[in-house]
C-alpha cells in the first residue's frame, strides 16, 4: 500500500519578450539621450512591472550568441560586454492579465518581439490517497 496525492493540471499562460541587452526603457518627458543615461536596461524595467503588477514569476535570460533582427550574429567579447546579444524576459500568468500588461506598457514594448504561449502547471492536491500496489499493476 502506498499513499500518493493527486496532481492536479492548472492553465496559465507566458509571455516571452525579446530585446538586446542594450534596450533602455523611455522616461516620460525625457529626450532618448536623457533616457539612455538615466534608466534601467528594459528587461529589468519589464520584471520590475511585472512585479507591481502582481505576477508571480518573471525571468530575463541572456544569450551569450544569438542571431539577431539584422541578420548579424552576436558573441560575447570576453570580458567586453556586447549590449546587441538578445535578452528575454518570461512573464507567468493568466492570458488576460498578460495582455493587459502589454496594453499597458505599450509604449515600452513598442520594438520589442513579444510572443504567447499557453502552458499548463501542476500542483499536487492536499489529501492522501491510499492506493494498492495491486491493483495499479492490474490490466
Amino acid at each position: 500500500m502506498t499513499e500518493t496525492k493527486t496532481l492536479i493540471a492548472h492553465h496559465a499562460g507566458m509571455i516571452r519578450i525579446f530585446m538586446t541587452r542594450g534596450t533602455r526603457a523611455a522616461i516620460k518627458g525625457r529626450g532618448k539621450i536623457a533616457s539612455l543615461f538615466r534608466s534601467r536596461p528594459l528587461y529589468q524595467e519589464l520584471i520590475h512591472a511585472a512585479r507591481q503588477a502582481g505576477f508571480k514569476s518573471s525571468n530575463a535570460h541572456f544569450a551569450h550568441y544569438s542571431l539577431g533582427k539584422d541578420q548579424r550574429i552576436e558573441t560575447t567579447l570576453g570580458e567586453i560586454p556586447n549590449h546587441l546579444l538578445s535578452v528575454y524576459v518570461d512573464i507567468i500568468g493568466d492570458h488576460d492579465r498578460l495582455r493587459d500588461f502589454c496594453q499597458t506598457h505599450a509604449s515600452m514594448l513598442s520594438d520589442a518581439s513579444i510572443y504567447y504561449k499557453p502552458l499548463e502547471y501542476w500542483t499536487f492536491s492536499p489529501e492522501l490517497h491510499t492506493n494498492s500496489l495491486e491493483n495499479a499493476c492490474d490490466p
